[in-house]
């Protein structure tokens, strides 16, 4: 497997627990497990095959310090069609998340080798996956009706940005971790 890069925000811990029951349903009941291969409940902000890692610290860094934390909605469910189709939670885009993925890209863009163009302001759709790699056409009714069927509507709260990479065997490894800035501390 090639490296990974990627900046994410993990979940808070109740919302965290709602993502990691549905994960365990789809688990027990379509035998769907390749999401464990991935680091804990949370959504992406960028993705490349490479990173300037110095000089992203440095701007994560000061990105954390700038930006508040964030709260946001997550609500219905979707998929991204495909090869390889994805089942997911979307998470409803607040002005600050905009602002915040914008200077991410704005500022990290030009530091990524092949970033994922999907993660870009014009086509990134915050989402927290709920299946990848091993969804497929036998088992998709299956996840469907695990999980459809329930209304799951959570209210996140994000005070993170992790830099990870997925490589070998455990596949995710955090390289850096950032709390957003608290509103009490200023």
């Amino acid at each position: 497997m090639s490296e990974m890069y990627a900046i994410i925000s993990e979940l808070d811990q109740e919302s965290s627990a709602v993502v990691k029951n549905l994960l365990a349903r789809l688990r027990d009941a379509c035998g769907l497990r390749a999401i464990y291969d991935l680091h804990t409940p949370h959504f992406s902000w960028i993705v490349a095959e490479s990173l300037d890692l110095e000089s992203a610290k440095a701007i994560l860094t000061d990105l954390a310090a700038f930006h508040l934390m964030l709260t946001s909605h997550v609500f219905g469910l979707g998929i991204f069609s495909g090869d390889r189709p994805v089942l997911y939670l979307p998470i409803a885009k607040s002005q600050a998340m905009i602002d915040l993925h914008n200077q991410i890209w704005n500022r990290l863009g030009s530091l990524a080798d092949r970033a994922n163009g999907y993660y870009s302001p014009a086509f990134w759709l915050p989402h927290i996956t709920l299946a990848i790699n091993d969804l497929r056409r036998e088992n998709l009714a299956c996840a469907l009706e695990s999980v459809a069927f329930e209304p799951v509507e959570l209210t996140i709260s994000v005070d993170n940005l992790i830099l990870v990479v997925q490589k070998g065997n455990p596949p995710n490894n955090v390289l850096y971790q950032y709390r957003l800035a608290n509103p009490g501390r200023h």
